[in-house]
C-alpha cells in the first residue's frame, strides 16, 4: 500500500512541472492542439492519481477506497476516449509528420528548466539561480578564476574554458 501511496504522489507531483497552455493553444494548429490536449490529460491523470492516493493514505476502508478509484479511473478512461475520439484527425497529422522531434514541439523547454550556477564557498559548492547569482556578481561577492594549462612549447596560459566562481566572504 506504500509503494501505491508513492507511486500516486509521484504521478499528482508530475503534473505540477508540466507546463501551462494558453487558451489559442489549441486552435493554432492540428500539432500544437495536440500537444495541449495531452498536456491537459497528463494534468487531469495527475490530478485523479492525487485523489486516489488521498483517498488510500487517509485511512478509508480498503473495498470503499477501491471503488472510489475505480470510478476514478473509469472516468478517466471515459475522458482519454473522447478525447482522442475528438482530436483523431489531429492524431493522424502529427503521426505522418516528418520532424515529430522538431524545435517547435519544444519551444518552452528552456522557460520550464531554471539555471543553475555552481559557486565553491569556504565551506563546500554552494547552488545558486542565475538571478541570485547575478544579484551576488553585481554586488561583488563573486570572484572569477580561471584554470591554468599548458603550452604546448612549454610555460603557462589562462584556461578560459575552466572556470570556477568563488564567493567572496
Amino acid at each position: 500500500m506504500k509503494t501505491s501511496f508513492l507511486f500516486l504522489a509521484s504521478l499528482a507531483s508530475a503534473s505540477a512541472f508540466s507546463p501551462t497552455t494558453l487558451p489559442h493553444a489549441t486552435t493554432t494548429s492540428s500539432s500544437s492542439a495536440l500537444s495541449a490536449t495531452r498536456r491537459e490529460t497528463i494534468e487531469k491523470f495527475g490530478a485523479a492519481a492525487f485523489s486516489a492516493g488521498i483517498l488510500l493514505a487517509s485511512g478509508v476502508q480498503p473495498a470503499q477506497a477501491a471503488t472510489a478509484e475505480e470510478a476514478e479511473y473509469n472516468q478517466l478512461i471515459d475522458l482519454l476516449k473522447a478525447r482522442s475520439e475528438e482530436n483523431k484527425e489531429a492524431n493522424a497529422n502529427y503521426a505522418m509528420r516528418a520532424d515529430k522531434m522538431s524545435e517547435k514541439d519544444f519551444q518552452d523547454v528552456k522557460t520550464r528548466r531554471p539555471k543553475l550556477i555552481i559557486v565553491s564557498t569556504s565551506k563546500g559548492n554552494k547552488i545558486f539561480t542565475k538571478e541570485e547569482f547575478n544579484t551576488l556578481d553585481c554586488d561583488g561577492k563573486i570572484k572569477t578564476v580561471y584554470g591554468v594549462r599548458q603550452k604546448q612549447g612549454g610555460g603557462e596560459m589562462k584556461d578560459y574554458n575552466d572556470i570556477t566562481y568563488v564567493l567572496v566572504d
